[in-house]
């Protein structure tokens, strides 16, 4: 289907004002042409009404050595030839005729209007326009006219002409006022659409390299304020997101660059190796470096998806005594390696409205985190304040410097001995990252204090249930 393009909207605005212009102000002229055509020749055929009263009385009065019309009314007289009257009676007897006149009769209408009188246009006996009104006027009794049909004309073109000029008047104001406000409309919709112009040149001028500064400031009006505000949101959020797919492809790259390395360097070593035993330990170093490699790219992955806000928590009710002694069970094994222990202080149950996988994987890394990185025989203290709902994970951190607090949950950050876990075996240092992320994507907050060597982890924020119970 065919659509016209859209133009320009100064273009469209002006027209469309244009138009509106040009019909508001065409009414008023065709308005007051209308009205003043209808008052002047109301006027007119108002004063030919009157005069023709005035000579039906005179000729309905019977005076002895009575005066010519034209005496009292030279309008009439024969050098006039402007004014006319011709009356005649129920026989069609011509009663009376104006000197102005000539001899020469005045068209009659066939017909006359429900009030007996009729204003028409019709020729002089002089060749110009004019414009009559015919009346019949009843006699007395004893009249043997019984009645008198009288025309009256007048010359009409002089009021033509008055008529002209007031069109030409009425019509060359209206086109000045047209003009002058079709050029003022123009003028103010280029000065209100210039705060447009400059929120577009804005735009325009946006880098994704280099945004600069907000669009959206006070210098712009009130209803261009939510678009650039969204504008910003929307670059914001786009900048965003391509921050960190840059950053997850190179914290992928780099990760992956030394593990890569080593696989290869395992498996070209391993072709020239005849020896059983020798080719099963190289597998089983492949298989580490792959699993290290699983978990890395993993927990880049989960981070990735959390901080892009992709994944949102669905939140129930949830027991926070019983996630953390559950979380606790399932690292029994990692404890036991370590020589660590548990100290916990649990309420017997503490409610609070939550997403039960991430609170649970949460508490999973920050006890993990605790159990392999306290020194052997020391002992890990789990709390969890029922009045605030604050889960506290404390264990000794020898090796950790205050400068090292602000870096804990940083991606690849690797503090003391942290560099290597259980075994010697490297770690990326993106556990802290996941664990802030998990609780930033559930509006909690993720503290890390350092006091006389026990490094603190503390999780506040939840929110109870409001009986306590579940």
């Amino acid at each position: 289907m065919w659509r016209a393009r859209p133009g320009s909207l100064r273009q469209r605005i002006g027209l469309g004002v244009a138009g509106a212009l040009v019909l508001a102000l065409g009414g008023l002229f065709l308005s007051l042409d209308t009205v003043v055509d209808g008052e002047i020749y109301r006027r007119f055929d108002d004063s030919l009404s009157s005069r023709a009263n005035a000579i039906a009385a005179y000729l309905g009065a019977r005076v002895d050595r009575a005066q010519p019309i034209e005496r009292w009314m030279p309008e009439f007289r024969e050098e006039g030839h402007r004014d006319f009257f011709q009356a005649w009676d129920a026989q069609g007897n011509v009663v009376a005729r104006s000197a102005s006149a000539q001899s020469a009769d005045l068209d009659r209408p066939d017909s006359l209007g429900p009030d007996g009188f009729v204003h028409y246009d019709l020729p002089l006996p002089d060749g110009h326009r004019g414009r009559a009104v015919a009346r019949r006027y009843a006699l007395g009794t004893d009249d043997p006219r019984r009645h008198l049909l009288l025309v009256v004309a007048e010359e009409r073109e002089q009021i033509d002409a008055l008529e002209q000029r007031l069109h030409l008047l009425t019509g060359g104001t209206v086109a000045l006022a047209l003009a002058l406000a079709i050029l003022l409309a123009w003028r103010g919709t280029s000065l209100g659409l210039r705060p447009l112009d400059q929120l577009a040149d804005r735009i325009a001028a946006v880098r994704l390299t280099d945004p600069g500064t907000a669009i959206a400031d006070d210098s712009l009006p009130s209803e261009l304020q939510p678009l650039a505000r969204r504008f910003d949101e929307v670059i914001g959020t786009l900048l965003r997101n391509l921050a960190r797919e840059r950053r997850f492809a190179q914290d992928l790259a780099h990760e992956l660059r030394t593990p890569v390395a080593e696989l290869r360097a395992i498996t070209e070593t391993s072709l020239l190796v005849q020896d059983p035993a020798q080719q099963r330990r190289s597998l089983e170093e492949l298989a580490r470096l792959g699993g290290e490699m699983e978990q890395t790219v993993e927990a880049l992955l989960s981070l990735a998806r959390h901080e892009a806000g992709l994944v949102q928590p669905e939140v129930e009710p949830l027991d926070l005594a019983a996630t953390l002694a559950a979380a606790c069970r399932r690292l029994e094994g990692l404890r036991e390696r370590r020589g660590v222990s548990c100290a916990m202080a649990l309420p017997a149950e503490h409610w609070v409205n939550a997403d039960a996988s991430m609170s649970a994987r949460l508490v999973a890394i920050l006890l993990g985190n605790a159990f392999e990185y306290a020194p052997g025989g020391s002992a890990v203290r789990v709390t969890l304040q029922p009045g605030s709902g604050a889960i506290l994970v404390e264990n000794e951190a020898p090796e950790l410097a205050d400068a090292d607090l602000g870096h804990l949950g940083t991606r690849f950050f690797r503090g003391g001995r942290a560099a290597t876990g259980t075994g010697g075996v490297p770690h990326a240092g993106l556990g802290l990252a996941l664990a802030r992320a998990l609780a930033q994507a559930q509006g909690l907050r993720l503290e890390f204090s350092l006091a006389s060597g026990w490094l603190r982890a503390t999780v506040s924020g939840w929110t109870a249930l409001e009986n306590g119970t579940a």
